[in-house]
Formats: C-alpha cells, sequence, structure tokens
C-alpha cells in the first residue's frame, strides 16, 4: 500500500514538473510586459490616457499696439476664431477631410499634405486648417460639434494695421517663427508657432510688443468631445509703444510720393526724433497677418520696384549736389574759404586732361560760396575738391556721419560708402587717381549714401554739430519712458555754420536751385541734388537710358532748426524741380499745423 502511494506520489511530481517550466516561462513573460507597459512605455500610455480625458489649448497673447507721437493707432489686434484639427480625435480620416473641403472650403490636397508634414510633431499638437474662420464658418462647426468634434474653434487675436499701407516699411509685419530664427536665439521665449516681427519696429520692439501666451485645459470625453472646464490661463497682452512719427505728416509725404520710386524723411535735427518716413512703392503688412502664399510672397519679391525694400536706410544712392555741403564745411573748417574767396566759372574747365562742365553752360563768372551753394557750381566745388584733396574730403565726410550706420532702430540699415584711397586699395587693390577726387568734389563716382544719412549729416549742419541718433520709439509701456539717444558733438565753428545756412537759405528763396520749396513767410533752407546713373555720353547714344536721381534735403528755420527733411526720387530727373516741390508739401503741411 505505501509503495503504491509512493509511486503514485512521484508520478504526480512528474506531472506537475510538465507544467512548471511553461508556466514560470508564462510568468517571466508577463512580468516583461508589464515592465515594458509600466517603466518603458509609462509616460507614453499616461500622456496618452490623460489626453483622453484632459486638453490643452494654447491661446495666444495679442501683441502690444503701436501709437503714432499723438496717440493714434498704426498697429493693433482684432479679434478672430482658427479652425484647429485634433488628430488624435480623428475617428473617420476621410470623413472629417470630406466635410471641411465641403462645409468650410479647405482644400483637401493642402490638408492631406499638412497631415503629412506634421507626423513628425507629435499626435498631441494640432492642425491649423483656416486661419480666418467667418460667421458661417462659425455656425457649421458648432452646428456639427457632436459629429465631428476633432475639428476645434480657437480664439486667436490678429495682427491688424488700420491705414494698410501707410508707414508699412518702418512698422514692418509679423510671421511665424522660423526654426533658424529659434536656433539664432533671436527671439528669446518664442516656441515653434508662435508669431514676432519680421521687420521694421514689430521687430525690433519684439520683446516689448509681444505678450505672454495663456491656456485652457478643458475636459474631453471618449469621442474627444468638450464636457468642461478644468483650468485657465489668460493671456497677457504685450506692452504698447509709442513712435516719434506724426501720422499726418506721414500721410502727407507718402501721398506726394504716389506713382514714383523714392523716399522722403522728416526729421527734427535737434534730437533725431523721425516724424515722417517713407518708401515708396509699398505694400500692405495686412497680407502677412495670415499666412502669405507662395505665389504672393514671390510677387512681391520679384517686382522690379521692389516694395519690400526700405529706400530710406537700405538702399543708398550717389547723394550728387547735396555732397557740396560737406565740401563747404571742410573748406571752411580747414581755412581754406575766406570771407572773400572767389572761383571764376566759365562754365567748363579741365582737370587731369578732361573737360568738365558746370550746370551752367554760360558760367557763373566770379562766385563766392554762398552763391556756390545756391546755384550748386560745380566749377567752384570742383575746384574747393582739388584743393582740399580725397583724404580731407573722407575725413570730414565721416565726422559729419557718412560712410557710417546711423543708429536708427530699424533692422536693415546700409553704412553707406565714403570713398578714400585706404577704401579702394582695399576693396579694388588699385591706387586712387586725382581725377578720381574732381568727381567725389559734386557727389559723384564711388561716394554714396541712404536718404537717412543725408539726412542726418544736413541736421549736423543745422543744429550746429550734434550728430543725433535718429529714432523712432518716443516711450513704451514695459521699457524705458525716455529712452536716451547717443548725440556726439563736433567742434564746427559758427561762422562756418552761418555761411553754409547763409548758402542754402538763397538756394531757397533767392533764385537758387531750389526755389521751387519756397514758402512765403517761412525760412526754408535746402540744397538739390542731381545724380548722374549714366553720363552724358550715354545719355545722348541712349536717350531716356538711366534718368537722373532727383535729390533735395533741408531745413527750416534758418535761425532755429525744427524740422529737417530729405527727398529722393529714383530716376526722377532734376532735384529742383522735381525733389524740391515735394519738400516744399512736407514743410507746408509741417507748419500749417502750427508746430
Amino acid at each position: 500500500m505505501e509503495l503504491q502511494q509512493e509511486t503514485n506520489k512521484q508520478f504526480v511530481q512528474q506531472r506537475l514538473n510538465y507544467f512548471r517550466y511553461p508556466v514560470l516561462l508564462i510568468f517571466l513573460i508577463l512580468v516583461a510586459r508589464l515592465w515594458q507597459l509600466q517603466i518603458i512605455q509609462g509616460s507614453e500610455y499616461s500622456l496618452k490616457a490623460e489626453n483622453n480625458r484632459v486638453r490643452t489649448i494654447e491661446l495666444t497673447a495679442p501683441r502690444g499696439a503701436i501709437l503714432d507721437r499723438n496717440q493714434v493707432s498704426l498697429a493693433e489686434h482684432r479679434s478672430s476664431f482658427t479652425v484647429l484639427l485634433y488628430r488624435e480625435s480623428i475617428k473617420d480620416p476621410d470623413a472629417t477631410i470630406l466635410f471641411l473641403a465641403e462645409k468650410l472650403a479647405v482644400n483637401p490636397e493642402d490638408l492631406e499634405s499638412k497631415l503629412r508634414s506634421s507626423r513628425e510633431t507629435g499626435l498631441y499638437r494640432p492642425i491649423v486648417v483656416k486661419e480666418v474662420a467667418g460667421m458661417e464658418d462659425i455656425s457649421i462647426i458648432e452646428a456639427h460639434r457632436r459629429d465631428h468634434p476633432e475639428i476645434q474653434l480657437v480664439p486667436e487675436p490678429r495682427r491688424l494695421y488700420p491705414y494698410g499701407r501707410l508707414a508699412a516699411h518702418l512698422l514692418g509685419y509679423v510671421g511665424e517663427v522660423t526654426e533658424e530664427e529659434l536656433d539664432g536665439k533671436e527671439f528669446p521665449g518664442a516656441e515653434a508657432g508662435s508669431l514676432v516681427g519680421k521687420s521694421g519696429i514689430e521687430r525690433i520692439y519684439n520683446e516689448l510688443l509681444a505678450g505672454q501666451k495663456g491656456q485652457r485645459l478643458v475636459q474631453v470625453d471618449s469621442l474627444g468631445r468638450e464636457v468642461g472646464l478644468l483650468d485657465e490661463k489668460h493671456p497677457v497682452v504685450g506692452g504698447s509703444i509709442r513712435l516719434t512719427l506724426d501720422l499726418k505728416l506721414q500721410s502727407v509725404a507718402e501721398k506726394a510720393l504716389e506713382g514714383k520710386v523714392g523716399a522722403i524723411v522728416a526729421m527734427d535735427p535737434r534730437n533725431g526724433e523721425i516724424l515722417a518716413m517713407a518708401s515708396a512703392p509699398s505694400f500692405d503688412p495686412n497680407a502677412f497677418s495670415t499666412r502669405l502664399s507662395h505665389k504672393d510672397w514671390n510677387a512681391l519679391l520679384e517686382d522690379p520696384d521692389h516694395p519690400m525694400q526700405n529706400r530710406c536706410i537700405q538702399n543708398s544712392y550717389a547723394p550728387g549736389s547735396i555732397f557740396k555741403l560737406i565740401l563747404a564745411e571742410a573748406g571752411l573748417q580747414e581755412g581754406i574759404l575766406g570771407k572773400n574767396t572767389y572761383v571764376t566759372c566759365t562754365g567748363s574747365a579741365e582737370y587731369y586732361g578732361e573737360t568738365k562742365n558746370c550746370g551752367d553752360r554760360n558760367g557763373h563768372g566770379r562766385i563766392r560760396l554762398e552763391e556756390a551753394i545756391a546755384k550748386s557750381c560745380n566749377i567752384f566745388f570742383y575746384e574747393l575738391g582739388r584743393k582740399l584733396g580725397i583724404s580731407k574730403i573722407a575725413e570730414h565726410a565721416a565726422i559729419l556721419g557718412l560712410g557710417e550706420n546711423t543708429g536708427v532702430d530699424l533692422p536693415g540699415e546700409r553704412s553707406g560708402i565714403v570713398p578714400s584711397p585706404e577704401w579702394k586699395k582695399k576693396t579694388l587693390g588699385e591706387p586712387w587717381y586725382p581725377g578720381e577726387t574732381i568727381s567725389v568734389s559734386i557727389g559723384q563716382g564711388a561716394v554714396n549714401a541712404t536718404p537717412l544719412q543725408i539726412l542726418r549729416t544736413v541736421s549736423v549742419l543745422a543744429n550746429g554739430g550734434d550728430v543725433v541718433t535718429p529714432h523712432l520709439l518716443l516711450d513704451a509701456e514695459y521699457g524705458p519712458k525716455e529712452p536716451e539717444w547717443p548725440v556726439r558733438h563736433v567742434p564746427i565753428n559758427e561762422d562756418t555754420v552761418r555761411r553754409i545756412h547763409e548758402g542754402m537759405w538763397k538756394g531757397v528763396n533767392v533764385a537758387g536751385t531750389g526755389y521751387n520749396a519756397a514758402i512765403a513767410g517761412i525760412d526754408i533752407c535746402g540744397k538739390t541734388g542731381t545724380a548722374q546713373v549714366v553720363s552724358s555720353e550715354t545719355k545722348k547714344r541712349f536717350p531716356g537710358a538711366g534718368d537722373d536721381h532727383a535729390w533735395f534735403v533741408g531745413f527750416s528755420s534758418k535761425e532755429n532748426p525744427e524740422i529737417a527733411v530729405v527727398v529722393f526720387v529714383e530716376h526722377g530727373g532734376k532735384g529742383g524741380t522735381v525733389a524740391a516741390p515735394l519738400a516744399r508739401e512736407i514743410f507746408a503741411s509741417y507748419y500749417k499745423r502750427g508746430n
């Protein structure tokens, strides 16, 4: 009996051994799977579970307003709704695409492209399918919320420029931050999808204008439908900034440039406050408030008149006879021009084997500095340039602020060129020839400058020696209430200032080249410039090829300058007949309001 029991026991033990190892193997597999789910993939599944219950909706912060000096709004935000697609809530992709295409007029190909490109951004990041939803779109989405919970409306403020193209170049525009901009750390705090300033004031003062985004935590059901609000953090509106700009004067400047290619800047020569800055042609920054199509963007870039360029600071040109003012300052400061220094102008003269003509082929006769400025006598300044030499000319041009950035609070400023023997050797590897000095003496040759540089330089002559920093920021809500702008003083003799003022005053008021800028009862001082684009010989051979650029720069009043104006018209012709009348409009508008 005992033997039988022992045999049975061994038999049972053998049977148990058959199952022990498979059970152990299954147990180990379950433990490994549990480890994978809980430890290795625990955070992923926890996030999925949480997103089945809670959805985070980011709330874009409105940007701060941009105001002119009189508190008129130039850029603000308006309320709008964006249509988002939450991919994790899509039950039937085909039905969703069909609904968006038929009901909301979303291009199916664009949507499918967005779905493909967004695979790398994570399942729980929504896709923007329509940036600005109209009332009809809102009604349709609300009516089909139960059928399509994956399609949601989210409030998103849009940038609005109430005056459209007005002041577009200096205001700039906003757009979605790029990967390159994020990598460059230019916009601290910005994340993928953030709207940032792309140009102009919007870019320079992006940190002051940008607010702080908020978010809503909402509870959703298994179908992705919103069933409750868990928490909400309201976005913080960005700070407003006030510019030195005068909207009314800006409007006059832009109207004056209608149908032309050019630039006008008006500035207070005493402190550098920019009152108007117009560049033509212009563009509408409202077009960038939503994603601009490649077709529209390429059309702007390929426009031969380059409407995206701010010609006031981003384009430099030969200054023509405007440069004679720098020669005048250099000649007076160096003691070359005495009170009774005269030059005899017969209409032409020979320099280094080449005949140079004056603007008046009959000549001006015996002429001194003041009349030479007023009548823009080339021969007088050829002689002066020959006596000064290129190094002294370059030295005084640099002292007065040419050949360097003005420091204006706008991106993309060019520095211009003040040629010298050292400059030519470095850039071209060639020596300087004396004949080149003669061309530079009347603002031709290699010398070039932006309209704003010209205005600042003439402002130094207007205010008696202060090289101011042109600027647009007057004050900011979250920034300095009275920003400090650098001022560099250069010693200029009172007699130098007086004689240049006298010559410029005669240029406008005593039958000079700038007489078209004259206004009865207002002491306007000015200088015209006509910069050749091609040689006179080329013009004779090809009439109409490369018309001259037209310049005028001036200030008022003679004794107490409070406004300085520069006008530039690309291929406009004569400065006296084209640019001077536009400057007159700016001066007339300024004094009409009793400033």
